[in-house]
């Protein structure tokens, strides 16, 4: 069972990187064009990013507004014309999207985006890292491969916090003071705590789970990749 879950894991991240090396490598980053847009938003917005190559850096900061700025790239212009960056309002929220003209996904995205620090986030990347600090609202990251970073600050009081990777490592940090329910899986890695009331279980010989209760237990941490280690840590 060890040994087939080893292969699972080798296998979908061999998927996943052949089906995205389309819209990465193949595209190179021969040219570069600079975006910058910026909307005013509630202290409490819910805020969605959503990309298909490229990095995302979240910060929140203490303005009523979010603020991007955006690098796209690609190997001709022709291929950076087929890339948009569509910023606007879905009701009481934020959307912010990566648009492709074509079936043909050529180039690609560098976000850096500033957010309320009360907003709750929700972020999807294909192919890239995610980086999320000071936000302290629920946060939902999703990559198919790229490391995910996030300083989630304090969680309690019913927040919400769910990290998946396919293939990708996870890394939060939690603030002293916490109150959570943990539970976290690798496929394929390893999981680790220097969190109190946090333990890690082997699943098989590549595989491991975490879990556990940080103070009451009211917040919720999901944490979980296929291949790839989980590390929790706390300021």
């Amino acid at each position: 069972m060890a040994l087939e879950a080893f292969a699972r894991g080798i296998a979908t991240a061999f998927a996943i990187i052949s089906a995205l090396s389309g819209c990465t490598a193949a595209s190179g980053e021969r040219i570069r064009e600079q975006v910058h847009q910026s909307i005013a938003a509630d202290a409490s917005s819910a805020v969605e990013i959503d990309n298909i190559a490229g990095s995302v850096q979240v910060e929140g900061w203490p303005r009523p507004l979010v603020d991007v700025q955006a690098t796209k790239y690609g190997y001709d212009a022709e291929e950076l014309r087929g890339v948009a960056i569509e910023v606007r309002r879905e009701g009481a929220g934020i959307s912010i999207a990566t648009r492709y003209a074509s079936g043909v996904h050529g180039g690609g995205v560098r976000y850096v985006v500033s957010v309320p620090e009360g907003a709750s986030l929700r972020v999807s990347n294909d192919a890239g890292t995610v980086d999320v600090d000071n936000v302290s609202g629920n946060l939902v990251v999703e990559t198919q491969a790229g490391k995910i970073t996030a300083d989630a600050g304090r969680v309690g009081a019913n927040r919400s916090i769910s990290l998946r990777a396919t293939t990708g490592a996870i890394s939060l940090t939690i603030a002293p003071g916490s109150d959570a329910t943990v539970d976290a899986a690798s496929t394929v890695g390893n999981f680790s705590s220097d969190i109190p009331g946090v333990t890690k279980t082997r699943e098989n010989i590549v595989g491991a789970r975490g879990g556990g209760t940080i103070g009451n237990g009211s917040g919720r941490i999901h944490l979980e990749t296929t291949t790839g280690a989980i590390a929790l840590r706390q300021r």
